[in-house]
């Protein structure tokens, strides 16, 4: 059964970060776990299609460019549910980007360390954790789920995305 990571206020309206929901394409998987939380129907849909302000993400793919609603789904599928990026929260997973690593950056950038996984920084805060691998057929990539939040969020969500380009992801 495809496994929903919900974030952020999708996690409010449902009281869950995670949720496991029957279905083999996005679209199926979507309109169940809108019949399982009602209050998600007028947040991911604009009449029948996907609401363009949320992001819903397959093993870390836009799933708007791949096949949209129609895209096929297995069972062990992972997808990611974001809802609209307001208030200066920014989300993504990030492919080969080790946690000590960006714990590197954010310290050379003048992170406080608060608890494990999650740094201060002027203006923001990053939480970070180890997220399911990609897998495709028998290769296996790690997987970093990062946070942002704050007043500068945008600017260090920006700085870590380029970071992660350059040297871990």
């Amino acid at each position: 059964m495809p496994k929903v990571n919900l974030y952020a206020t999708f996690r409010d309206l449902t009281g869950q970060s995670q949720v496991r929901v029957e279905g083999k394409t996005v679209g199926e998987v979507l309109e169940a776990l809108v019949r399982a939380y009602p209050t998600l129907k007028e947040e991911l849909f604009e009449g029948e299609e996907l609401a363009e302000r949320v992001s819903v993400f397959l093993e870390g793919r836009d799933v708007r460019y791949l096949n949209g609603l129609a895209t096929p789904l297995t069972e062990e599928a992972t997808l990611d549910l974001f809802p609209p990026v307001a208030g200066g929260t920014f989300a993504q997973r990030f492919g080969a980007l080790p946690a000590w690593l960006l714990e590197r950056y954010l310290s050379e950038w003048g992170g406080r360390k608060l608890e494990e996984g999650v740094y201060a920084l002027p203006g923001a805060r990053v939480r970070f954790a180890e997220a399911e691998p990609l897998r495709v057929g028998s290769l296996s990539l790690p997987q970093l789920q990062v946070e942002v939040e704050g007043e500068e969020a945008e600017a260090w969500f920006q700085r870590i995305q380029l970071a992660a380009a350059r040297g871990g992801g």
